[in-house]
């Protein structure tokens, strides 16, 4: 599925809904890529969001915010690709977190490549505590069978698990690396948020600035279909454009009830 642009509050009630549907049984395996308007700043579960994010900053740049069902650290989703998996933790998604990450990784690596850049997966350590850390923007470390060029990190995941089910997201960069998470960061002096502007920009790194071909949202987007289509060529794929009568119900709700709301973006 090809979501396109879509506020904060969609984006993320959409991948609950479509995993909650899948919980309850009625609704496919789905991998869904789609885009942020405006650019946005989401955090992970767990985070104490009064010590991650400067809201007067966020507004100064125009930047959206929202929390994520995921764990994980803050990012900032500007000029990229974003993806999700959400599927039983079954046959090639079963085992545990470390060899669904390894699973995606490799289609979205094989994605890649298909774009012309060519990129490793990390063999560090992934800890249980990694996506409950708060300290620090998501792309200034990685972390096992996460995806790097040249060291630099191109790919940050994060991922939910209920009920034998699982939700992965993640930001593939297009454009911008992550230096800009350096200015909505409270409490740093200039001299630090200067250090970690330009640590971000060295430890990270976006698709059109490896790539002998710039690509446009949609033109990436097709790369990575074919590199799910390939790395996973065991199993069928079905194209769809629209969501279940069950999953637009419960997008609404959620992004009513939750996700616009200060009790969930901004709780303690």
């Amino acid at each position: 599925m090809i979501s396109g642009k879509m506020d904060p509050y969609e984006n993320m009630a959409m991948d609950e809904a479509i995993f909650r549907n899948i919980i309850k049984g009625d609704s496919l395996p789905t991998i869904r890529f789609y885009d942020w308007e405006p650019p946005t700043v989401s955090c992970g579960y767990n985070q104490e969001i009064e010590k991650e994010v400067d809201f007067d900053k966020l507004s100064k740049f125009g930047f959206g915010f929202v929390r994520r069902p995921t764990g994980g650290r803050i990012v900032l989703h500007d000029h990229e690709v974003t993806y999700s998996v959400i599927a039983p933790v079954l046959g090639r998604l079963g085992g545990n977190i470390t060899q669904a990450y390894s699973e995606i990784s490799q289609a979205l690596g094989a994605g890649l490549k298909k774009l012309g850049v060519p990129v490793e997966l990390e063999k560090g350590s992934l800890s249980s505590s990694h996506q409950r850390q708060d300290s620090n923007p998501c792309f200034s470390s990685t972390s096992r069978f996460e995806l790097t060029y040249q060291k630099r990190k191109i790919v940050g995941s994060a991922q939910v698990r209920k009920e034998d089910v699982l939700l992965q997201h993640g930001s593939i960069l297009l454009n911008f690396d992550q230096s800009k998470v350096a200015y909505i960061i409270p409490g740093l002096s200039d001299v630090k948020r200067e250090k970690l502007a330009v640590f971000l920009s060295r430890k990270t790194v976006a698709i059109n600035e490896i790539s002998p071909t710039k690509y446009n949202f949609n033109a990436a987007v097709q790369g990575f279909i074919r590199g799910f289509q390939e790395h996973w060529s065991e199993d069928e794929f079905e194209f769809t454009e629209n969501l279940a009568t069950s999953e637009i119900n419960s997008l609404g709700k959620l992004v009513r009830d939750k996700y616009s709301t200060d009790d969930w973006n901004k709780r303690k």
